[in-house]
C-alpha cells in the first residue's frame, strides 16, 4: 500500500513534459512584451483600433503591415486634413410641387453657408462630438503643438525603410503616443470635406448668396381693372371691325411680267394679314369679357341682365365666326355675315356694361338713404337697428311699428312686430335679402314654410333662421322656440326680441364694414 502511495504522489515523466531546469515561457496566445526596437503594431492591432488621430506616429508601420489598413485608418501624410463642421449636400429629388417653395429654394444658400463656415474655421471646436472640453485644472495643452515635423510623410510601399528605423526610435514613440491621447479625433468617414478636394459642384460663396431677395407677390387684378381692361379690348375691337366694313383691304396694285393685275398668291397674303389682325383683337376682346365674368364679385347682378348660359352662347359664337375664318386660310376676306356675328356680340358686352353701371347708380342712390349708416346713434340702438332691417326687408312696407314689449302689460304680448316675427317667414326673407347685397354671398336659406296651420312649421323656419345666423354671421342666438310659437311665455318672448337685435346688430356691422372697404 505504501509504494502504491508513493508511486502516486510522484509526478510521472513522458517525452512530452519538458525538463524541470527550462526556464518558464508564456502560456500560449498571451500577449507579447512590447519591445523597443520593433515596429509598434502590427496590422491586427491597427484593426482593433480605428479611432486613430492624425497626429498619431504612422511612420513606424513596417511595409509589410501597412497592406493591413482600412479607408478608415489614417495613414498620415496621405490622408488631408478634414474641415470641420461641413458635411457635404448629398443630392435629392423633390417634388414637383416642392422645387418652387421658399424653404426648397434657400438649401442652396444654406450649402454655401456651411461652406463658408467651414473654410473660415467658424465651425472649429463649436458644438457635437467635435467640441473641445474645457479643462480649468491649469494643466498644460499640449494639442494645441505643432507635431507634424514628427511623423514623416508616408509616400508609398518603395519609400526609403530609414523612415520606418526613425519612427521606431523611443523618443519618437513617446512623442507619438503623447500626441494621439491629447489631440481628439478630427477626421473620420463623416464626409467631411477637405479643403483641397476640388469639387467641382461646390461653388465659393459670393455676394449674391448672402442678398436677401424679396419674392414679388402678384396680386390679382380688381374687378375695376379688368372692367378698364374689357372697355379698351371692346374699343379696339370696334375700332378694327369699323375699319374692316368702312375701308375694306384691297391688294396693292403689283403689275407682272405680262401687264395684268396681282396675281392671287399676293391677293391671298394680304387676305391673311387681314384675318390674323382680326384674329388678335377679336381673341384679346373675348379673353377680357371671360376674365370680367369669371371674376365678377357679384354674379347675381349679372345673371339679373343676362344669364350665364346667354353669356356662354354668345362667346362660343364668336369663337366659331373666327374658326371658320381661320379653317379657309383667311381667303377671300372677311365676309359680311361673320362681320355683323361678332359687331352684335361687341354691342352686346357695351349694352350689359351700360346697364350694370345703371344699378350701381340706383345702388349708391339708395345706400345715400340709408340713416343707420353714418350718424350718431348713441342712445338710439334699437330705432338704428329697426331702420336698418326696414331698409333691408324687400316688403317693408307691411312692417308694423316697434312697440317695445317692456312697456306693454303681459296680456298684451306678443306686439304686432313680434306677432309678424314669430311665424319666421319674414326672417328668412330679411336674411336672404341681406345676404344678396353682401359681397359674401353665401349662406342663403333655401327652404321655409309659407303656411302656418300647424305650429311645428313656425319652429322649423325659426329653427333654420337661427341656424343660418350662426353659420353665415357667426352670431350665436339663444331663443325659446316653442315659447315664441305658443305667444304665452313673456320671458320667451323677451328673449326673442332681444335675438332679434342682436341679429340686426352683427349683420349691420359687417354690411357697413363692406360699404366702406
Amino acid at each position: 500500500m505504501a509504494s502504491i502511495q508513493e508511486s502516486q504522489d510522484q509526478p510521472s515523466f513522458n517525452r512530452r513534459s519538458p525538463s524541470p531546469s527550462v526556464s518558464p515561457t508564456p502560456a500560449i496566445g498571451a500577449c507579447p512584451e512590447m519591445s523597443r526596437t520593433v515596429s509598434m503594431t502590427s496590422t491586427g492591432s491597427v484593426e482593433s483600433t480605428p479611432r486613430l488621430s492624425l497626429g498619431s506616429s504612422t511612420s513606424s508601420v513596417s511595409r509589410s503591415s501597412s497592406a493591413g489598413y482600412t479607408p478608415r485608418q489614417s495613414m498620415g501624410g496621405l490622408e488631408k486634413r478634414g474641415v470641420r463642421g461641413y458635411v457635404r449636400p448629398q443630392g435629392t429629388n423633390f417634388a414637383t410641387s416642392a422645387k418652387s417653395r421658399e424653404s426648397v429654394l434657400s438649401l442652396g444658400s444654406i450649402a454655401h453657408l456651411q461652406y463658408y463656415f467651414a473654410r473660415t474655421g467658424l465651425l472649429d471646436g463649436k458644438g457635437g462630438r467635435l467640441s473641445k472640453k474645457k479643462d480649468n485644472r491649469g494643466t498644460l495643452d499640449l494639442s494645441a503643438l505643432d507635431t507634424s515635423f514628427l511623423s514623416p510623410r508616408v509616400l508609398g510601399v518603395d519609400e526609403d525603410s530609414s523612415y520606418a528605423s526613425m519612427g521606431s526610435s523611443p523618443e519618437l514613440l513617446a512623442q507619438a503616443h503623447v500626441g494621439n491621447m491629447l489631440e481628439s479625433p478630427t477626421q473620420e468617414d463623416f464626409g467631411y470635406i477637405s479643403e483641397d478636394d476640388g469639387d467641382p459642384h461646390m461653388l465659393p460663396p459670393t455676394t449674391s448668396t448672402y442678398r436677401h431677395r424679396e419674392i414679388p407677390e402678384h396680386h390679382p387684378p380688381s374687378l375695376e381693372e379688368l372692367k378698364t381692361e374689357l372697355h379698351k379690348s371692346l374699343g379696339e375691337a370696334a375700332k378694327v371691325l369699323a375699319d374692316v366694313r368702312q375701308n375694306p383691304f384691297s391688294p396693292p396694285a403689283s403689275p407682272s411680267s405680262n401687264g395684268d393685275a396681282a396675281s392671287p398668291v399676293s391677293s391671298q397674303g394680304w387676305y391673311e394679314l387681314q384675318g390674323m389682325h382680326v384674329l388678335d383683337i377679336i381673341t384679346l376682346a373675348i379673353r377680357a369679357a371671360k376674365m370680367y365674368y369669371t371674376a365678377h364679385d357679384q354674379p347675381a347682378r349679372l345673371a339679373a341682365i343676362k344669364s350665364e348660359r346667354q353669356l356662354r352662347a354668345e362667346l362660343l359664337s364668336v369663337m366659331e365666326v373666327l374658326k371658320r375664318m381661320a379653317t379657309r386660310n383667311f381667303s377671300h376676306e372677311m365676309r359680311t355675315e361673320e362681320r355683323i356675328t361678332i359687331e352684335q356680340w361687341v354691342e352686346g358686352v357695351y349694352d350689359m356694361l351700360k346697364q350694370e353701371e345703371a344699378i350701381e347708380e340706383d345702388e349708391r342712390a339708395q345706400r345715400a338713404s340709408w340713416k343707420w349708416l353714418d350718424g350718431s346713434w348713441e342712445d338710439k340702438a334699437i330705432e338704428r337697428e329697426y331702420a336698418f332691417m326696414r331698409s333691408m326687408d324687400p316688403d317693408s312696407s307691411t312692417l308694423p311699428e316697434y312697440t317695445p314689449s317692456s312697456s306693454v302689460t303681459d296680456d298684451a304680448l306678443p306686439t304686432d312686430f313680434l306677432n309678424d316675427l314669430r311665424t319666421g317667414l319674414r326672417l328668412v326673407s330679411l336674411h336672404n335679402a341681406v345676404v344678396k347685397k353682401s359681397k359674401r354671398q353665401f349662406g342663403t336659406i333655401d327652404k321655409w314654410h309659407t303656411d302656418f296651420g300647424k305650429p311645428y312649421r313656425m319652429a322649423e323656419n325659426l329653427r333654420f333662421w337661427i341656424k343660418a345666423a350662426e353659420l353665415r354671421w357667426g352670431v350665436t342666438l339663444s331663443v325659446d322656440v316653442m315659447g315664441v310659437v305658443a305667444g304665452t311665455n313673456c320671458a320667451a318672448m323677451q328673449g326673442f326680441e332681444d335675438a332679434v337685435w342682436k341679429w340686426c346688430g352683427k349683420v349691420r356691422e359687417e354690411i357697413t364694414g363692406e360699404l366702406k372697404a
